[in-house]
């Protein structure tokens, strides 16, 4: 290790080295020619001694270098050096031929070996700073960029280090197989480097992302060229003489100096762009806020897990009412999350992010387990409702998700009656095959299905009747609106009607006002829920709550 740090600092070093090294190799020469004279000549052996600054020239110049001195050595040592100096006898031509051809030999050698080495040091280097299938600089090339801009702003111009990320590569991963990232890549740095001109290099920081370094412009040719970037970035690529498209997403930051480690650049521009990936926009700059957001999402995943066990997520429950009878149809089961630190978290903040880990595995699980408990003990105090439980998408392609839910029946001892599964509709979509199987085997068990955010999307529609809903639940964007948007009051009487039709029933959420539970008993809903009714309770204050509903037989207007 220590002999590889030698060259790489010798190749570092090596035009100042060679200049110092030609009068030392020209004193080495003269004082072997004078040791060999002074012993009394050739045949004393001392001719031998020209090895070393042969074998140094050939290190130091490599191969020509060794040549050049070896012949010097040779003929220094050969016509003008005496085999006996104190008898002046003369060497034979063939002789002093002869040893040089060895000073040469040994000289082409030791300069061969030192090239070899030179250029495997090379080698090393440029592995060590490219992308060996795309061929392109690295994330340590683009680092090492970074550092050598200057420390001090001379101008009002800027520096901008773009991040661009190929956000669909599973998918063509999967429909094209491996060789078409390195393609589009490919094709996506040449379409980057036409763009921008002006030597601006292109470097693939990470499989899947392109770093790219635009040096001293000015703002608004910044904006146009990024804005050129995002149009570049949206033209088709070509594989195998197929046009495909490749989603990418890129994030930015401008700085006027370097006064950070080059790390520390990278990192903001990561940072924008995982805010575009989040927000599902083409092009973000870093702002101070993205990368609070981005500790303040880790923070809070960190803490799921220890939240779970210590028992600081719970469930609430919102009642649903039946609205043609007054009569409690069931509740739903909503996470509360309250941390020792920060007080009561909304679900509105873990919940999404959650979804977009595997932390939202564990989260239903513990929702599905406590909702069981829950109808264990309410069924023993004479409560007979059914729990609700959200679902992700991600709990759907989960392998073994139904055999989860069944075996939790089971363990419990609890009917599949007992238990409703609300199901995004953008779940849905995510693999509706598979979505099919899995929903089809919890509805055999009897276990309610129904669709949550009813009318937030449409691609459900086409799919609607093969799956086994029973409920459709209309998103409370739409009731809240209720009754003086003739809009949404037309969705929901859309909504109805068609669940109707097709032997299902329809929850409405968010009802807040009288009004709009009135103009939903007139549309036909089957069921309400929303702050009208209650707000979500713990379970001791919804047993309070429901136990004086029952009492006092309180039925709201029809």
């Amino acid at each position: 290790m220590n002999t590889m740090r030698l060259f790489e600092w010798l190749a570092v070093h090596i035009r100042a080295i060679r200049i110092a090294m030609v009068p030392i190799l020209i004193a080495m020469v003269c004082g072997v020619y004078s040791l060999v004279y002074i012993t009394g000549g050739i045949k004393f052996v001392y001719s031998h001694s020209m090895y070393l600054p042969i074998m140094l020239a050939g290190f130091v110049f490599g191969m020509r270098g060794g040549l050049v001195v070896g012949l010097i050595g040779g003929i220094v040592l050969g016509p003008f050096m005496p085999i006996d100096v104190s008898t002046g006898e003369q060497q034979a031509m063939l002789n002093w031929l002869y040893r040089t051809g060895f000073f040469m030999l040994v000289g082409f050698s030791c300069g061969g070996a030192s090239d070899s080495v030179r250029s495997y040091l090379r080698h090393l280097k440029w592995i060590a700073r490219h992308d060996l299938a795309t061929q392109l600089p690295n994330r340590s090339a683009l680092l090492d960029a970074l550092a050598e801009l200057p420390k001090v702003k001379s101008n009002a111009n800027l520096h901008v280090l773009v991040v661009v990320s190929l956000q669909n590569a599973m998918e063509l991963k999967s429909a094209f197989g491996f060789d078409v990232i390195e393609e589009v890549i490919r094709q996506s740095a040449a379409r980057y480097t036409n763009i921008l001109q002006d030597k601006v290099q292109v470097y693939r920081i990470d499989p899947e992302q392109l770093g790219i370094l635009i040096k001293n412009r000015d703002a608004q040719t910044i904006n146009l060229l990024l804005a050129d970037l995002v149009r570049g970035a949206r033209q088709p690529y070509q594989f195998n003489a197929i046009p495909i498209h490749a989603d990418s997403r890129l994030g930015y930051a401008t700085f006027g100096k370097v006064i950070q480690s080059p790390e520390f650049y990278l990192q903001r521009a990561e940072s924008a762009l995982i805010s575009a990936d989040e927000d599902a926009l083409d092009c973000v700059a870093y702002s101070p806020e993205t990368s609070n957001f981005a500790k303040e999402n880790l923070s809070i995943l960190g803490n799921l897990m220890s939240a779970i066990k210590e028992g600081q997520l719970s469930l609430h429950y919102q009642p649903k009412i039946c609205i043609r009878t007054g009569e409690v149809h069931s509740v739903e089961a909503l996470m509360r999350w309250n941390h020792p630190e920060r007080g009561n978290i909304p679900p509105a903040i873990f919940i999404p992010r959650a979804e977009q880990s595997t932390l939202i595995n564990l989260i239903t699980e513990f929702a599905l387990e406590q909702a069981m408990k829950q109808i264990v003990l309410w069924r023993q105090q004479g409560i007979h409702l059914p729990i609700a439980v959200n679902i992700s998408p991600r709990n759907l392609l989960q392998p073994g998700f139904s055999d989860l839910v069944l075996s939790l029946l089971q363990r419990y001892d609890v009917s599949g009656q007992s238990l409703e599964l609300e199901v995004t509709e953008g779940a849905l979509m995510t693999d509706i095959a598979r979505t099919i199987v899995e929903l089809s085997r919890l509805a055999e068990a009897k276990i309610t299905i129904s669709i949550d955010d009813f009318g937030t999307g449409y691609s459900s529609l086409q799919y609607l009747h093969q799956l086994p809903i029973s409920l459709i639940k209309i998103d409370q964007s739409f009731v809240r609106r209720l009754p003086d948007d003739k809009g949404a009051v037309h969705i929901v009487e859309a909504a109805v009607t068609l669940a109707h039709k097709m032997g299902m029933q329809t929850i409405a959420e968010g009802v807040e006002e009288q009004s709009a539970y009135r103009l939903l008993s007139d549309l036909g809903c089957d069921i309400a829920q929303g702050y009208m009714i209650s707000r979500p309770l713990p379970a001791a204050e919804f047993e309070k709550w429901h136990a004086q509903y029952q009492a006092e037989n309180l039925s709201l207007p029809a």
